[in-house]
């Protein structure tokens, strides 16, 4: 899909797709200057910095290889649920903060 649309894909992207999360976050953060006029500034640019931090820390509990992961995996899926289910708050606040 991505040599179609000329673009970069996620292999491409640093190491092994490593830097994938990082090119996503700053597109996600960067690509919409326009904010609505009665918005709240700072809750409405803090929402997908939200959203983007809240991806990164739920990749917390996911291995790198065999004993290696930065957290302890007794807990990690109930860990990995909760996270995710914390991202939904950064939508609702850019959706609440824009009136």
């Amino acid at each position: 899909m991505a040599f179609v649309q000329r673009r970069k894909g996620p292999d491409v992207v640093g190491s092994f797709g490593l830097l994938q999360p990082l090119a996503d976050g700053s597109k996600l953060i960067l690509k919409e200057p326009i904010s609505p006029s009665s918005a709240n500034f700072f809750l409405f640019r803090m929402a997908p910095v939200a959203t983007f931090m809240l991806s990164l820390v739920a990749r917390a509990v996911v291995p790198f290889d065999y004993g290696m992961v930065l957290s302890d995996p007794n807990i990690g899926l109930l860990y990995l649920f909760a996270i995710s289910s914390l991202g939904v708050y950064g939508i609702i606040i850019a959706g609440r903060s824009s009136n």
